[in-house]
């Protein structure tokens, strides 16, 4: 699981995320959760003007997310692709094609299964719950593309139920995305958890219409101002992503969001920057000794 963020203003495009990664292993396939994952990335070699964050899904498939950017920038450079949504769509095919191979029979059984419906067994429906789950995710690319100096964004999202590679959709300025693990937010922004809105309706409890619902939430959501400054939308990423760690820490819930926190910010004027960024030791706890020995 993750907690990654977008922020797209005027000035620039911010992204972060968390460190950790779950892995299943043993013949029991236990959870096990590593603190040093990274899931920012920029588009290619240093210098580009375009970065990425990844969730959900720990690989694309037999491929790296690290390769898949590396060789999806590679070709976009090379085919002097000119508008920003294409080195997305680029990056989407590529993507489709090691998670569609890869990941073939899961898929196929993951349709067979939402195809039966409401005939599915409870097993079965639990199978395909955990299945989507496996198998979904998405990814961000931000920043500006070709000779524009134009702050965009773009996110493609998938499951194992889609046909066809996902699309680009764009972000609008002014407007924070979270994905992964995001429900701590909401319960800060909205007051309260997405998936407690629809059981209040399941529940039979509640009288009036889900739309009547979502109006009273509606005005109690605290509302960031638009289009942030650059450096306060850093401080936005950050805060979201911190927030999420610590509430998943303290919570009874498993720590899928946790380790050191990534960020980095394309400007309109500069290119890919890293705000916040883990050193390649740094899962070796280098540097942490005090000189007095203590620690």
């Amino acid at each position: 699981m993750t907690i990654a963020a977008c922020y797209v203003s005027s000035e620039g495009v911010v992204l972060g995320a968390d460190s950790t990664s779950t892995m299943l292993v043993g013949d029991k396939a236990q959870p096990r959760h590593f603190n040093y994952a990274q899931k920012v990335f920029e588009f290619g070699e240093r210098g580009s003007t375009v970065g990425a964050v990844v969730w959900g899904l720990g690989a694309p498939g037999r491929k790296s997310w690290r390769t898949l950017f590396a060789e999806a920038a590679e070709e976009a450079w090379e085919k002097k692709l000119e508008i920003y949504t294409e080195p997305a769509q680029l990056t989407s095919e590529k993507f489709w094609e090691d998670y569609s191979s890869t990941f073939h029979d899961a898929i196929a059984r993951a349709k067979e299964l939402h195809g039966k419906g409401e005939t599915a067994t409870p097993e079965e429906k639990a199978l395909l719950k955990d299945l989507k789950q496996k198998l979904s995710g998405g990814f961000c690319l931000g920043g500006r593309w070709g000779k524009s100096r134009e702050s965009r964004a773009v996110a493609l999202q998938f499951t194992p139920l889609l046909e066809n590679a996902p699309e680009p959709m764009p972000l609008n300025i002014g407007t924070p995305k979270l994905w992964g693990c995001p429900n701590m937010m909401y319960r800060l922004i909205l007051g309260i958890d997405t998936d407690l809105v629809s059981a209040i309706i399941s529940s039979k409890k509640w009288s009036g219409t889900a739309h009547e619902l979502a109006e009273l939430i509606t005005r109690h959501v605290l509302r960031p101002p638009r289009d942030l400054p650059l450096r306060e939308a850093i401080d936005w990423v950050h805060a979201s992503i911190f927030t999420t760690i610590k509430a998943m820490k303290f919570s009874h819930l498993a720590p899928v969001c946790g380790g050191p926190i990534e960020i980095a910010v394309i400007s309109s004027d500069r290119r890919f920057r890293w705000v916040c960024h883990k050193e390649m030791g740094e899962a070796l706890d280098m540097g942490h000794t005090r000189k007095d020995g203590s620690v």
